[in-house]
């Protein structure tokens, strides 16, 4: 079983402007033709984050319920993970992180801090992991980025929570994925996703690291679908055996779901 697990998808809801942006060849709200390309791929299932809407706060419920209705239409082959924003009053955060995994029955979150405007250190950030705690599921950041987003900012926050399961989203990027090496060593809640990387550091995390935390990321759905296929390659390339392989392709995403394969 083959799991991506960083992945995209528009969603739309009535009420809110989308642009005209395109990805695999039409506009991005056009499921059918997601799930095609990934079948093409031989990909099986997708954890899913938003397509864009990353800094509209007052709207991301409401994109929070989109993505969960189109999850409804593809089920076993759609995991979506929501999002929300730790500048956000407390009870609000609280309400709806609850809302998030207990309503709409998703399966983590997915924060970018460059595109949200927050800190990692923001006071914010502590009710987050809180109740991401409370709720037993992940978390996944956007990382590789410089402002709020850097490798050594996501194992800081994946130590102060030793009880969260931290998933850095794309493994620091082709820069930074050095810096992680130490840190997932140290600290057994840290999980990469090998979306970044190269292919040098992509064995370099494996070979240092092993198998059980690398999972297999394409940032797929707002781009060609040959994104996807290129990272699937990068994961075939490896030197390692093919059992080890297959815990990066999906049987590690499907443990951190908690789903059979």
């Amino acid at each position: 079983m083959i799991i991506d697990a960083h992945t995209h998808i528009d969603v739309q809801v009535p009420g809110i402007e989308k642009s005209e942006y395109i990805s695999y060849g039409t506009r991005l709200n056009d499921l059918d033709l997601y799930l095609e390309n990934y079948k093409n791929n031989g990909v099986d299932a997708c954890i899913v984050f938003l397509g864009d809407g990353w800094s509209i706060d007052g709207n991301m419920p409401a994109l929070n319920e989109g993505l969960a209705k189109l999850r409804d239409k593809a089920l076993g082959r759609l995991y979506p993970w929501g999002c929300v924003n730790p500048n956000w009053p407390q009870k609000k955060l609280r309400s709806e992180m609850r809302r998030i995994i207990n309503d709409l029955g998703m399966h983590g979150f997915k924060l970018i801090p460059l595109c949200q405007g927050f800190s990692i250190a923001s006071p914010g950030m502590d009710v987050f992991a809180e109740e991401a705690i409370d709720l037993n599921v992940p978390v996944l950041f956007h990382d590789g980025s410089t402002e709020y987003c850097s490798a050594v900012q996501i194992a800081y926050y994946a130590r102060k929570y030793p009880e969260l399961t931290v998933v850095s989203g794309h493994g620091g990027l082709r820069e930074m994925w050095p810096d992680y090496i130490k840190a997932v060593k140290e600290l057994p809640n840290l999980w990469i996703c090998l979306s970044g990387p190269t292919q040098w550091g992509i064995q370099t995390l494996y070979d240092e690291l092993g198998p059980e935390r690398l999972l297999f990321g394409s940032d797929g759905g707002i781009g060609h679908a040959s994104i996807t296929t290129a990272y699937l390659r990068r994961i075939e390339g490896m030197n390692a055996p093919e059992e080890h392989k297959k815990m990066i392709l999906g049987l590690n995403a499907a443990r951190l779901l908690k789903i059979n394969t």
